[in-house]
């Protein structure tokens, strides 16, 4: 199913603190995929979106904010690396979908902007990290994402530690894929960075 979304990256997040801030929330109903088993504090919340101010800052966090006609409903954040010899990597960081437009383009469409932003930064190799078996692990595996390490004590949840996946792709390659999954979905590719 294809959802039209707006996709821009944001210079400033003083507009969508609230947005970002309440991603964050939800994601605790979907397995606290981005990092909250419980419900995070006014503190905490407050404390990620300096983070990622910080980051935007420094020119090395990049925030994806996606909408559809109702308000923000996805987020990604790149953070590149500032040392010369290894600008060619960066690492995608707290991405989110709203569980409305799950089931539709949205996520191909997110991976889309993310290669396109790469290809502006000179990026040429993505990283990510995710909980073994969680749905992030199958979306960015579905994606071409492969493992090159295992971490066993990644998180720990109601007592309970769980394995984690350090996983790459390269930037031409998934942006290769994608284009490739959005033809066959009949929805318009747009530019394919490195091809």
């Amino acid at each position: 199913m294809t959802t039209e979304l707006h996709w821009h990256w944001a210079a400033d997040l003083h507009d969508h603190s609230k947005d970002v801030a309440g991603m964050l929330a939800a994601s605790v109903a979907d397995e606290g995929i981005l990092g909250y088993a419980a419900q995070p504090t006014e503190d905490q919340l407050t404390g990620f979106v300096d983070g990622l101010k910080e980051l935007q800052a420094k020119g090395t966090g990049h925030v994806l904010v996606g909408e559809d006609a109702e308000g923000t409903v996805a987020m990604c954040v790149i953070k590149t690396r500032s040392m010369p010899n290894s600008r060619h990597i960066a690492e995608v960081e707290k991405a989110y979908l709203s569980p409305r437009v799950r089931g539709t383009t949205a996520v191909y469409q997110l991976a889309r902007h993310v290669c396109l932003k790469a290809a502006e930064l000179g990026t040429e190799l993505l990283l990510i990290d995710v909980r073994e078996g969680s749905k992030a692990h199958r979306v960015w595996t579905r994606l071409g994402f492969t493992t090159y390490g295992v971490l066993d004590d990644y998180v720990r949840v109601d007592g309970q530690r769980h394995r984690g996946h350090y996983m790459r792709h390269q930037v031409a390659d998934l942006a290769a894929t994608v284009s490739g999954r959005l033809a066959e979905l009949g929805e318009r590719a747009g530019p394919t960075p490195g091809i």
